[in-house]
């Protein structure tokens, strides 16, 4: 689907920023020009002011999805993933470590973090992994019941194709 989209957009980088973006929000493309976050239609100025960018240009995006089938297939069914606890989570006493990879389509990174924060017995409240496709830093965001301790963070840091590891306060 990548591939199709940046193809459909590549001669309009702002058509391109504007698309991910719809992605990146879990916005849904209902129609031309209609652009919804769940059943709240999103006013094409608010988006196009947020990218720096005008109305049209969101409005030109939301018809070049609309006139192909595939990507309306696609567009239409997006919704968003929930909320994010990684900005609220000192208010519960959780904690967040966010971890960088090398490659991120290395297989097994997400199922070995889970296991070693499992094996020291802390739960694990939320992961967010952003995709290479849409973000320029992908990450993988880990919210814990609890601050992890720095044994915890070695081993994670020592896990192949793992980057770096930062603890978020």
């Amino acid at each position: 689907m990548w591939r199709l989209i940046t193809e459909k957009f590549r001669d309009s980088p702002q058509r391109l920023r504007v698309a991910q973006a719809i992605i990146r929000h879990g916005l849904r493309v209902n129609g031309p020009g209609d652009i919804r976050c769940g059943s709240i239609k999103i006013p094409l100025k608010s988006i196009g002011d947020a990218l720096n960018t005008d109305r049209r240009t969101v409005r030109a995006t939301t018809e070049t999805i609309c006139e192909d089938e595939e990507l309306f297939r696609f567009f239409s069914r997006l919704r968003p993933a929930g909320p994010s606890l990684d900005k609220v989570a000192e208010i519960f006493g959780f904690g967040v470590v966010t971890i960088y990879v090398k490659s991120p389509e290395n297989p097994g990174i997400l199922s070995e973090v889970a296991s070693t924060i499992a094996n020291y017995g802390v739960a694990i409240r939320q992961v967010i992994a952003e995709d290479v496709a849409i973000y320029p830093d992908p990450c993988l965001k880990v919210i814990t019941e609890e601050t992890l301790s720095g044994a915890i963070i070695h081993v994670l840091t020592s896990i192949e194709g793992v980057s770096r590891v930062v603890i978020e306060n």
